[in-house]
Formats: C-alpha cells, sequence, structure tokens
C-alpha cells in the first residue's frame, strides 16, 4: 500500500485533538475522540495488509503478528521502563504498586480490562494512572488478534469475494451493540472491544469498498468528513460521558475523509501535518505521563505551563520516534529489536513484581520507609477496618461478596420502638453511621440498609454483576422495612449523580409510608487523588484546617446546585455539605485542634469525620422529629 499523506494528516488531527483535551479539557472539550480517529485508521491499514496477503496467497499469520510486535511494543516497552525507574525514586509505595499493575496489563495488552474494572475514564483519578490512554492500544491489539483469524476463517467457509458483506455485517453488529450497551454500561461499552470493533471495522469497511469519485466530489467529501470529525470534537463533552451517538460524527467523518482519498489537500498534506502524523505514536504514548506528572505537581491550571508541558511532550515523542519506532529507518542513534525484547520482558516481570510487593517498600527505596508513606498507609489500613464505624453487617454487597450471606444482618432492621432514624444508601451513607447512631437521643430506634455502589430510588439501578444483584435487594428491602418499620425520619445519601434521582418522587412514597421528615444529604467533596495522597504530595508539613487543591472534584459543585433547583423543599429536607465544608479559604479537611483528616481517601468520612459532620450539621435537621 502506497504511503497515504491524508491518513497521516488524520494522524496528527488526532493526536493533536487528544493532546489539547489531555493538558486542557476546556481547550477541547471532545478531543479524547481522537482516539475514535485513530481506531478507524487501524481498521483500514490493517484490513489492507491482511487482504493483500489472502489475495496473493502469501498472508502469513506469523509474520502479521511480528510486525504488530514491533510497530507497537519497543516505544511502549522504553515507556514502561522509564515510569519504572522514575517511579522507584518519586512514588510512594500504593502509587508504585498501581504503576506496576498498569505496566504488566499495558505490556499485557489488557489494560482496557483493568480500567474498565478500576473506575472511568473521565473521573478526576484518572489523572493518577501514568499509563490510562494504553487502554485503546490494548482494544487494537485484541482486534489484531481476532480479526486475522475471523478472516482467514471467513475465506474458507465464505470466499474472498463474500467476505466484504460479513465484515459489513460485522461492524453494524457490533456498531447495535455499542449503541444498546452505552446508555446501560457506559464503562464498559467505552473500555472494552466488543462495543469498539465497529469502529476498526469501519476502516475496513473503507477499504473493502472503495469509492471511485470526481476530484470534485473527493474534495467535497473530504470537507465534510472534516467537518464532522471537528464536530464531534466539539460537541461531545466529558461532563456528559461517552456518547454512542456523538461518536459517529468523528468515526463516520473519519471514514468519508480516508474514502475520499484526497493525496493533495492541504488540509491534510500540509507539512505540519505530515510531521505531526509521524509522530503521533510517540507523541501518544509520552504526552499522558507528562499530564500526569503535572497534575501531581499542581501546574496544570497555569495555560502557561500547560504550554510547557505540551512542548516537552512533543520533544519526548520526537525522541522515541528517532530512536525507537522508527528503527533502521532512520539515521543516527537507536534500539535495536533484540535488546527491547529483552527490554520488555525486564519491564514486565519488575512491574509484577513491584505490584506483588505493594510497591517495593524497602531502606533502599527511602521514600518508601518515608514519614509520606507511612502516611498513606495508615489511611490504607483505616479502609480495611470500617466494619463497625460504617456497620458494615448492614451493607448487602460486602455481605454477598466478602461473607457469603444471602442478606445483611437481621438486626438492621429489627424493630426496637415507634418512629426513630432510618439511614439508606451507598457507602457514602455508610459513613454517616457511626456519627448517627451514637449521637441520637438516647431510645432513638436506628435502622440502616445500604449497598455499596447502590444509591437510593424507586428502583434498583441497572448494574452488573454482584453489586447490581445486591442493589436490587437492598432496594427492594429498604422499601418494604420503611413500610414496615414506619420510621420518623429517613436519611438518604450517595456518592454522586444527586442530580439525576427523582427526589420529590421518593419522598412522596416515603410520606405515604408515614414518615414524617425525608433528609437528603448532599455530596461531601471528593478528591483525586484522594485526600491523604492530595496531603502528602502537595500540602506535606502544613497544618491548615482548609486547602484549596485543584484535585476537588469540582462537578459536584453543579450537582449540588442542580440539586437545590431540583428538590421540593416541601417534601425534602437538603442538606449541603459543600456549602458547610467548603468556602473562599478551600474546604475543610482537618479538624481543628486535631491532626486526623475528615476523609479517609477520595471522599468516604473518617471516623472523626462522621461525628464531626453529623454533630455539627446533620443533627441540628433532625431534633424537631427525633420522638416517635
Amino acid at each position: 500500500m502506497d504511503f497515504r499523506k491524508d491518513i497521516n494528516g488524520l494522524r496528527a488531527l488526532a493526536v493533536l485533538a487528544v493532546l489539547l483535551y489531555h493538558f486542557r479539557p476546556a481547550w477541547l472539550p471532545g478531543g479524547f475522540a481522537g482516539v475514535d480517529v485513530f481506531f478507524v485508521i487501524s481498521g483500514y491499514l490493517i484490513t489492507g495488509i491482511i487482504l493483500r496477503g489472502l489475495n496473493t496467497g502469501r498472508f502469513s499469520l506469523v509474520a502479521f503478528y511480528r510486525s504488530r510486535v514491533r510497530r507497537i511494543v519497543p516505544a511502549l516497552a522504553v515507556l514502561c521502563l522509564v515510569l519504572l525507574v522514575g517511579g522507584w525514586f518519586y512514588l510512594l509505595p500504593l502509587d508504585y504498586a498501581a504503576l506496576g499493575k498498569h505496566v504488566a496489563s499495558s505490556l499485557g495488552f489488557v489494560s482496557n480490562i483493568v480500567y474498565w474494572r478500576e473506575a472511568g475514564y473521565f473521573t478526576a483519578n484518572a489523572h493518577e494512572k501514568w499509563l490510562l490512554h494504553t487502554w485503546s492500544l490494548s482494544v487494537e491489539w485484541q482486534f489484531y488478534l481476532l480479526y486475522p483469524l475471523a478472516l482467514l476463517l471467513l475465506k474458507r467457509l465464505v470466499g474472498l469475494r463474500a467476505l466484504r458483506g460479513w465484515v459489513l455485517a460485522g461492524c453494524l453488529a457490533s456498531l447495535a451493540l455499542c449503541l444498546f450497551a452505552a446508555p446501560r454500561w457506559p464503562e464498559a461499552a467505552f473500555y472494552l472491544l466488543p462495543t469498539r470493533a465497529w469502529e476498526l471495522l469501519l476502516g475496513a469497511v473503507a477499504c473493502l469498498f472503495p469509492l471511485r469519485l470526481p476530484t470534485r466530489g473527493q474534495r467535497w467529501l473530504e470537507r465534510a468528513g472534516l467537518a464532522m470529525i471537528l464536530a464531534g470534537f466539539g460537541l461531545m463533552q466529558a461532563s456528559q460521558g461517552w456518547s454512542a451517538y456523538l461518536v459517529l460524527l468523528p468515526v463516520l467523518g473519519t471514514w468519508a475523509v480516508i474514502a475520499a482519498a484526497r493525496q493533495g489537500s492541504w488540509l491534510t498534506a500540509n507539512p505540519a501535518a505530515q510531521w505531526l502524523g509521524r509522530l503521533s505514536y510517540s507523541l501518544y504514548l509520552w504526552h499522558w505521563p507528562v499530564v500526569v506528572a503535572m497534575n501531581y505537581a499542581g501546574w496544570l491550571d497555569n495555560p502557561l505551563s500547560v504550554l510547557a508541558g505540551m512542548g516537552l511532550a512533543l520533544l519526548l515523542g520526537q525522541a522515541s520516534y528517532r530512536l525507537v519506532e522508527t528503527g533502521g529507518r532512520s539515521a543516527g542513534p537507536r534500539l535495536q529489536p533484540a535488546p527491547l525484547a529483552t527490554l520488555t520482558l525486564l519491564a514486565f516481570i519488575g512491574a509484577s513484581g513491584i505490584f506483588a510487593s505493594a510497591g517495593a517498600v524497602t531502606a533502599l527505596r527511602s521514600i518508601s520507609t518515608s514519614d509520606r508513606a507511612r502516611f498513606i498507609q495508615d489511611y490504607a489500613d483505616r479502609q480495611n477496618q470500617l466494619y463497625e464505624p460504617y456497620w458494615l453487617k448492614c451493607d448487602a454487597f460486602s455481605a454477598f461478596t466478602q461473607r457469603g450471606q444471602s442478606g445483611i444482618d437481621e438486626s438492621c432492621i429489627r424493630r426496637r420502638g415507634a418512629g426513630g432514624v432510618f439511614l439508606w444508601g451507598d457507602s457514602h451513607a455508610q459513613a454517616l453511621s457511626l456519627g448517627l447512631r451514637t449521637q441520637l437521643q438516647a431510645g432513638t430506634p436506628f435502622y440502616q440498609v445500604t449497598s455499596a455502589s447502590c444509591p437510593p430510588g424507586l428502583t434498583a439501578p441497572l448494574q452488573q454483576g454482584a453489586v447490581g444483584q445486591a442493589c436490587v435487594y437492598a432496594t427492594e428491602l429498604a422499601w418494604r422495612s420503611i413500610e414496615r418499620l414506619r420510621p420518623s425520619i429517613v436519611v438518604m445519601a450517595q456518592k454522586d449523580g444527586h442530580d439525576r434521582t427523582p427526589w420529590n418522587d421518593i419522598a412522596a412514597r416515603l410520606q405515604g409510608y408515614g414518615v414524617r421528615q425525608v433528609v437528603l444529604v448532599g455530596p461531601v467533596p471528593q478528591w483525586s487523588p484522594s485526600l491523604p495522597s492530595v496531603i502528602a504530595n502537595r500540602h506535606w508539613g502544613l497544618d491548615a484546617s482548609h486547602i484549596q487543591d485543584r484535585a476537588l472534584d469540582r462537578h459536584l459543585l453543579d450537582v449540588d446546585r442542580a440539586l437545590r433547583r431540583q428538590i421540593d423543599p416541601a417534601r425534602v429536607q437538603f442538606v449541603s455539605l459543600l456549602d458547610k465544608l467548603c468556602d473562599a479559604s478551600g474546604c475543610l479537611v482537618r479538624l481543628s485542634g486535631n491532626d486526623q483528616l475528615l476523609q479517609i481517601d477520595d471522599g468516604h468520612l473518617s471516623a472523626e469525620g462522621s461525628m464531626y459532620v453529623v454533630r455539627q450539621w446533620l443533627l441540628p435537621q433532625l431534633q424537631p422529629a427525633q420522638g416517635g
């Protein structure tokens, strides 16, 4: 296949979009869709390589896989090694253990599955993960493993001529699955191959169904395609999550530019685009670690720092391209395949060892035994000591998955008298349990039905696996228990998404069961990295009660404001903890005269935090209605 300047120009556009979005999301809100452009390009190029081999009868599966390894692995392995070496000196044990896990998953090309199971691409803690961007490489590699096998099988079963229709059908089937799954399981739809394969297969369709257009038609199709790509970059918003419908814009736009096949267009063939396109893979690899490093240092708020960071990413990408990626095709020093295979193996083994050893805690690594490391470990240990403070005997998820029980402890909903307080929600509701149980008026009945990752609702939200099973159980049990117990007060709390819950309808049903007071506790400040990490990395040695830090999830401020407009104060009593805990000086992180943090991780209240929040802000709202 001849070199395609239009495709190289598309690479430049895609990597520039990703760069702008990652360094400064406000500059290009949908720039993350540059990855979708890469997927279509990859599907087109790989299909061309395979089809030429099939048509001549010379296609070798082993040679194909070897060529993919040589294209992808060397630059990735060097990046991983640099991160492991740098992390040895600068990362605290928990962060270093996470890096080890992510290096191993990236080199094993399963990082998309790992990140899917950990957290979302658009959440604040994404900026803690040095190799988050490798999820797309894992998707591509999984496609590379399966796609040629599928084409070989189809060639044998239906022949080369009919193969085109099967590829088109596979593309449409994957798209249908994506559109179905995205609103129901957004994280899985974003990260996993079955719901992403249609993008790569659309590139295959462009290869299998080439268009023959006059010059004028090529020009207009190219312009339409570029307009769709840019529209996608502008219309998609991280705050709205990943939209399987809006992503059609950049994906179909990429197909249009490839199908137009204009080689002399100034839009894609100009020297700057060609230079950036050649660097695109190495630049993509190196830009994200620069973003994460700047996030740790707190430099992403300054536009000048951001521009400097982008310049550094370009320099690192250029170095990787010349020294590693191009191999024998460029002059100057370079890394050869044999040493790189050894380095890749060393990186994989070293990463696995770092993860298995919980971050290489050793005297040889001074940062791993520092006061900051002990501080972080102390708060990590506290997360394993929450059974009594959070009353986890009332948590359906841990009952199902950890204790092998069929339900929560009977004492959580055993009648203790008339009236009382009923606590309902997810783990953020559990965080209020200690403060409520120990500070309610003596003799006030207290009940609790909670389940991790399960907010209150008229019905349980659709969720997968054990989380979904526990959520259905907890939601149905909460409603049955409230109807039977007739508590005077129901207190509800959850991590986020408050503005997507029909609180007025929930309150109306609760009041129909005799509940006199419905109290909704708004979101607490949430941090990424976690609050202990923020303190250890950027506020160490300071004893201020409030801090200002970009790690604060400011999206929750919008949620809090939207919630105020949504709820009917005649039905729901809203307690805004963001209002109470945050002011112009920042957000409260430690109590006066107490070194203990208000929260133990990204947002869950510590024991001291639970007692303080309930005493200061929740109990005054409940006093009039505590009695039966």
